[in-house]
């Protein structure tokens, strides 16, 4: 017989699970295609340890690089991206390449002809 779970320590909120972050989501899509930290690294020219700081949440690609993880996993890139990116108005560059991968898909054209500018 097993001993009873130990209650939490804290009342439950009914909020479910915490959103999966850029790094989980990475970590997921790249496993799921099979890939090793070693090939994606070899295939973006960054480091593995580039790679790891991603999945780890501790460092972000630049939006340059987020085309080219999108590509090589076969996704959009508003799908890497995933909701978070409504979440922190520091993203403003994530923004600008989730909506120019958008334009460009609804457009029919590749995400570098499209062409955003922001007058404030």
């Amino acid at each position: 017989m097993r001993p009873p779970r130990p209650l939490p320590l804290t009342a439950p909120t009914g909020d479910p699970d915490p959103p999966e972050t850029l790094g989980e989501r990475l970590a997921r899509l790249r496993r799921a295609r099979g890939l090793t930290q070693g090939e994606v690294a070899d295939r973006l020219g960054v480091t593995v340890a580039t790679i790891s700081y991603w999945e780890h949440d501790r460092s972000r690609p630049k939006a340059a690089r987020l085309q080219s993880l999108a590509l090589l996993l076969g996704i959009a890139v508003a799908e890497l991206l995933g909701p978070e990116i409504r979440d922190s108005a520091a993203s403003l560059p994530l923004l600008i390449a989730r909506m120019r991968s958008e334009i460009a898909s609804a457009a029919g054209t590749s995400p570098s002809k499209v062409r955003i500018v922001i007058e404030m």
